[in-house]
């Protein structure tokens, strides 16, 4: 009801000087309130008595004067039952001293809006209203009663509650969630973030909310990139980095993330994430215990194998020549089974080196990579070179076992997709980083991505990720792929370095 008719129908309301003559809609009528325009009183009665909020007025001493017939459908009393009875028969226990505070406030000449309080039926059932009460005052100012307009709230605040529940469900279910949640600004501040979230950077969440997912990085530009594209409503899967703790150590995660859009602009992302460190730590140590194993099974192959083959070689050149001496028909067949042996002990070292290529020294990888360029030029009759403007040594033979492995594959993709007429294989270190770049220019590969369905891809971003570093996959113009993969040296490395 608005404010205007509100004001009419407290009007239409005032207690009277004798008793209010009744209509059958239970609505008083005041004589010698005189209408502003004709039917007035008419009129404002219909308002009231089809109002679908109960309406009634009563004087200070709480007599009930008027009474509609919403009023009859909320509180179960007919008009006839209740007009000329006290207001109190509404009011349950426990609200009496409510009811006299709101009375002190409207004798001060207030008005009371939508005041959420219970009241009684005539089933003794309380209800949940919300009241909005008013001040009735005659022709001298002086208020003699005051009007209320009650609402039934009953189904509004089943709503509320049921929402509430349910707010509080997902609350918990955000809380409590195994998986680190996080809710930021299109910027990147967080807003909200769940406790595993907390636990994987081992922080308090007044150390984390309010503050950049950047700061928690060791690449905050590699965030950039990502909430940019999260602003062109790209959606992030699986996306493998790292977090740092407060001590400062390293926590390898997978993330998802998207946007949350109103009208047709991003007001927050959403980040869920998941701490993979033990797994990458296992993997790290399948792979070195892998490494290992063909290592050693190289070793072997080299040292026992080849040294066998080597000496079943000597032996039958040997033979060869005394049958050489003597002019013997076996001469030839001699030959033939030394040309064999010696073809043999050259695939034993090939496949020795296929299991453990890069030499135990700190720059095998250079020589690694320079021997894939000249093996890619003779096999395969392209065009491949190796770069590498400045010597750079790696004693940790994982990583540059994982950095070897890389290249391997960009040039065998590039070989085997791209028909390019040349590749180029570059190593470079700058502090502590070293970067791997293989480009071709040849039809180009794509950029890579989650969908994408290589195999090779995949296991280079894989390698990758357990050196704890960065793959890029970007086509070239005009022509050509290139493949970047940058990491860091260990800590010890790097102290060697700087020292």
């Amino acid at each position: 009801m608005s404010r205007r008719t509100a004001l009419l129908a407290r009007r239409a309301t005032l207690r009277p000087s004798k008793p209010p003559k009744r209509t059958t809609a239970g609505v008083g009528t005041w004589p010698g309130v005189q209408p502003v325009w004709p039917n007035l009183s008419s009129q404002l009665a219909a308002v009231v008595e089809h109002s679908s909020d109960a309406i009634f007025s009563r004087t200070f001493d709480g007599v009930i004067t008027t009474w509609n017939a919403a009023a009859e459908r909320i509180f179960g009393y007919k008009a006839q039952e209740i007009v000329g009875h006290s207001s109190h028969i509404l009011l349950p226990s426990g609200v009496k001293e409510e009811f006299r505070k709101l009375m002190a406030r409207l004798h001060r000449g207030e008005v009371i809006h939508h005041f959420e309080t219970e009241r009684l039926r005539k089933d003794r059932q309380r209800i949940h209203v919300s009241l909005t009460l008013s001040p009735i005052r005659d022709s001298s100012r002086r208020v003699i009663g005051f009007s209320t307009i009650a609402r039934d709230i009953r189904e509004e605040r089943r709503i509320r509650e049921t929402l509430a529940r349910r707010e509080a469900a997902l609350d918990d279910l955000f809380e409590q969630a195994s998986v680190g949640l996080v809710i930021a600004s299109p910027d990147g501040v967080v807003l909200r973030a769940n406790q595993a979230f907390l636990s994987i950077l081992e922080r308090e969440s007044k150390q984390v909310v309010n503050r950049p997912l950047q700061t928690f990085h060791p690449d905050g530009t590699l965030l950039d990139d990502l909430l940019k594209r999260l602003a062109s409503r790209e959606t992030i899967h699986n996306f493998a980095t790292e977090f740092l703790t407060a001590k400062g150590e390293t926590r390898y995660v997978l993330m998802d993330a998207d946007g949350f859009w109103e009208a047709g602009r991003m007001v927050r992302s959403r980040w869920f994430v998941r701490d993979i460190s033990r797994r990458r730590q296992l993997e790290r140590e399948l792979h070195e215990i892998s490494d290992c194993e063909r290592r050693a099974f190289a070793q072997e192959l080299h040292d026992g194998l080849g040294q066998q083959l080597g000496g079943i070689a000597y032996l039958v050149n040997v033979l060869r020549e005394t049958l050489e001496e003597r002019k013997a028909l076996e001469t030839r067949s001699a030959a033939r089974i030394f040309d064999l042996v010696r073809k043999a002990i050259e695939d034993t070292r090939r496949m020795a080196r296929g299991l453990s290529p890069i030499p135990d020294e700190p720059e095998g990888l250079m020589v690694t990579l320079r021997e894939l360029a000249a093996q890619t030029s003779e096999l395969r009759g392209i065009r491949c070179r190796f770069r590498c403007p400045k010597p750079v040594l790696v004693s940790d033979a994982v990583l540059a076992g994982h950095l070897y492995r890389i290249a391997q594959e960009a040039v065998n993709n590039s070989v085997k997709h791209a028909a390019p007429r040349a590749i180029s294989i570059s190593l470079s270190q700058t502090n502590d980083r070293l970067t791997l770049t293989v480009t071709d220019d040849g039809e180009g590969i794509g950029p890579l991505s989650p969908k994408r369905k290589g195999l090779g891809l995949r296991i280079m971003q894989h390698r990758a990720g357990l050196i704890r570093g960065t793959m890029e996959v970007v086509t070239r113009r005009p022509r050509g792929t290139q493949v970047c993969c940058s990491a860091l040296l260990p800590a010890t490395e790097a102290r060697r370095k700087r020292g």
